[in-house]
C-alpha cells in the first residue's frame, strides 16, 4: 500500500472568471474546481511532493513568506501556518487549500492534495 502524502500545488494570476464560476468549471490553466482534480492534472504541475506535516507546513511558509496576503495584518501567517497543521494532523491528512490576494495585488491559490485518494483519483506519479 503506498503511503499517505501531499502534492503541493501552485497558482498565482487572476482569480476565475464570473463566466466560470456561473459555470461552476475553470480554464485549464486556473486552479481546479474540486480539490481532487488537481491529482488529475499531469504530474509537471506538482511543485513538491510532502511525505510529513512540517515538511508540508514549511512548504506552505515559504509560499505565504514569497507571497505574502494583503491581510496579514489581520491575518498572521502563525495563524495561517496553524491552521494548516491542525488539519494535516486532525483530519487524518485531509487537504489544505488556501486562496487569497497578495500584497502585489494577485490572486494566489496553494494546495497540499492528500494522496492516495479513493477509486479514480489516482496518483499523478502512478503510485
Amino acid at each position: 500500500m503506498t503511503r499517505r502524502h501531499w502534492h503541493a500545488y501552485a497558482y498565482t494570476g487572476r482569480s476565475y472568471p464570473d463566466s466560470a464560476i456561473r459555470r461552476g468549471e475553470a480554464p485549464s490553466d486556473y486552479p481546479p474546481i474540486e480539490i481532487k482534480d488537481w491529482l488529475r492534472r499531469p504530474a509537471a504541475q506538482v511543485v513538491v511532493t510532502c511525505t510529513g506535516v512540517e515538511e508540508a507546513v514549511g512548504w506552505v511558509e515559504g509560499e505565504l513568506t514569497q507571497n505574502p496576503p494583503v491581510d496579514q495584518e489581520h491575518f498572521p501567517v502563525w495563524d495561517r501556518l496553524q491552521y494548516v497543521r491542525e488539519t494535516l494532523l486532525l483530519t487524518a491528512g485531509g487537504d489544505v487549500v488556501l486562496g487569497y490576494y497578495s500584497k502585489a495585488r494577485q490572486y494566489v491559490s496553494r494546495a497540499l492534495v492528500a494522496c492516495p485518494r479513493g477509486e479514480g483519483d489516482g496518483c499523478p506519479y502512478g503510485e
